[in-house]
């Protein structure tokens, strides 16, 4: 039976590597930061003719999230060598993890772990607020936020039957949808979860190219795995739920939308 170690793109425990990075060249202190303070350091840089690529980049992420600090996994590899031959260091993620223990945070998941992620991304995010905005009369536009290509396609064209008898529709199909979320439970998305990766790890694995993504949509998970060249260099594993990215405020879907980076265990 295959094992798999899970890393998670956004998490406030690589903040503290982050913050030290930023601290050690002397960019901030120790104390919190809000972005609009981050944006005038920023400036004073500029202004003294000094550039440091990283905090640009830091910076530019946080600015789509202003509440979250940029706690990604991107830029945590721009600072610590996390990365061995083209994939995630399983050796030095362990080395973080013990250290992020200490302070009560993670770096390295189980299934477990995401799929008691994802059941609260579809209770907190998915879930409640569409039964809020069915319970406010939302109007079609909002409720179809929801839906994935498989709602659309039972939509009615508003070209044939007119706008008013397809915000009908839409609310149908959107109770009808309710119903379907308020049924998930925890076991249901881990059990998906394992059949995917049993089903479509290896297949997936075989059939990646740099052309081609192999995608792999079930109920509640959704598996991509790519490959940046040859089928002999690694691939990127990548394992979110299968639906509610569009529910998420533009710019904040790196923070609220839970993707982890997959690796079989050696």
């Amino acid at each position: 039976m295959k094992r798999y170690v899970l890393i998670k793109e956004y998490n406030p425990a690589y903040d503290f590597w982050l913050r030290a990075h930023l601290k050690e060249k002397r960019i901030m202190g120790d104390r919190e930061y809000s972005w609009k303070e981050a944006q005038q350091i920023l400036i004073d840089l500029d202004e003294r003719g000094r550039t440091d690529e990283f905090f640009q980049s830091h910076f530019l992420a946080w600015r789509d999230h202003p509440e979250y600090p940029p706690a990604y996994l991107y830029l945590l590899r721009l600072i610590l060598p996390i990365y061995a031959h083209g994939e995630i260091d399983l050796g030095k993620m362990a080395q973080l993890d013990r250290e992020a223990r200490i302070r009560h945070q993670r770096i390295l998941f189980s299934l477990d772990d995401a799929a008691s992620d994802f059941y609260d991304f579809y209770a907190k995010v998915i879930t409640q607020p569409l039964e809020r905005d069915l319970e406010r009369g939302a109007s079609g536009r909002t409720l179809s936020n929801y839906f994935e290509f498989e709602e659309f396609g039972r939509l009615p064209d508003v070209r044939v039957v007119g706008l008013e008898t397809v915000e009908k529709a839409v609310h149908k199909v959107a109770v009808e949808l309710l119903r379907q979320l308020q049924k998930i439970t925890l076991d249901k998305i881990l059990c998906d979860t394992r059949i995917t990766l049993d089903q479509h790890y290896d297949r997936g694995m075989t059939e990646a190219t740099s052309e081609r993504t192999y995608i792999h949509t079930s109920e509640f998970v959704r598996l991509m795995i790519q490959r940046s060249s040859g089928p002999s260099d690694p691939a990127t594993v990548i394992l979110c739920p299968a639906r509610g990215h569009g529910v998420i405020r533009e710019g904040y879907e790196g923070v609220f939308y839970p993707t982890y980076y997959v690796q079989e265990m050696p």
